[in-house]
């Protein structure tokens, strides 16, 4: 199958990280050397989201003597086994509400 990506608009994921040997000043700085300890949330976020969300989460911490950071690292979204128009396809069959209950 054709491997198909999306758009050119950058997308990211958002780490929290730790840091050694580096004291950031200002929310938008990025440490030197991070190592990445969890991600925010399984997905990915805008240029503008991504924006929010770090300038949010490092104004809050950047005092902080826990040494931690968030971190928009730059990915690409690709949707294997997607269809494109004019294709014939199948669809994935979702069980009904009642059937989960009954064991339908």
């Amino acid at each position: 199958m054709e491997r198909t990506f999306t758009g050119s608009a950058p997308m990211f994921r958002l780490w929290i990280a730790t840091y050694r040997d580096w004291r950031p000043s200002h929310w938008s700085q990025v440490p030197p050397r991070a190592v990445a300890l969890e991600p925010v949330e399984d997905a990915v976020y805008s240029h503008d989201e991504a924006a929010l969300f770090v300038e949010g989460f490092n104004q809050s911490v950047l005092a902080d003597e826990r040494m931690l950071w968030a971190v928009a690292v730059p990915v690409t979204v690709c949707y294997m086994g997607d269809a494109q128009a004019g294709m014939p396809i199948e669809g994935h069959a979702f069980a009904r509400q009642a059937d989960c209950a009954t064991g339908a």
